[in-house]
């Protein structure tokens, strides 16, 4: 069923485990939509994860402003029990935000410290 993905996947790429060097460079092997290297684009890791790293907070912000609204609307429709839902969820939130917010501070400190530039 998936059988047309192999071919493809195999395609992108002619590096061959353990000719000439140890394993595989894979900022060389694998490729990214456009056809180029991975190491052009992301000549360190830390480029990638400081990718990573700045949409994750983005996406967490996202998942913390919806658990809010969910919070209200079950507080809003569904009466008592709802309020109790709505108040473990709020609490939910709260803690989340203040990982958040934690995490945030903890990698800037480490970037005043270090002097590395973490991109947040």
């Amino acid at each position: 069923m998936f059988g047309f993905l192999v071919p493809v996947a195999h395609a992108i790429t002619d590096c061959k485990p353990g000719e000439g060097t140890e394993g595989i460079d894979l900022g060389n092997c694998l490729r990214l939509s456009n056809d180029s290297a991975i190491k052009d684009v992301y000549s360190e890791p830390a480029f990638l994860v400081n990718l990573i790293v700045r949409n994750a907070f983005v996406a967490a912000g996202v998942i913390l402003f919806l658990m809010i609204f969910l919070a209200g609307f079950k507080f809003v429709s569904q009466g008592k029990k709802g309020m109790e839902e709505a108040k473990n969820i709020s609490k939910s939130v709260l803690i989340g935000a203040i990982l958040m917010f934690c995490a945030y501070w903890i990698v800037q400190i480490v970037q005043l410290l270090t002097g590395v530039d973490v991109g947040l």
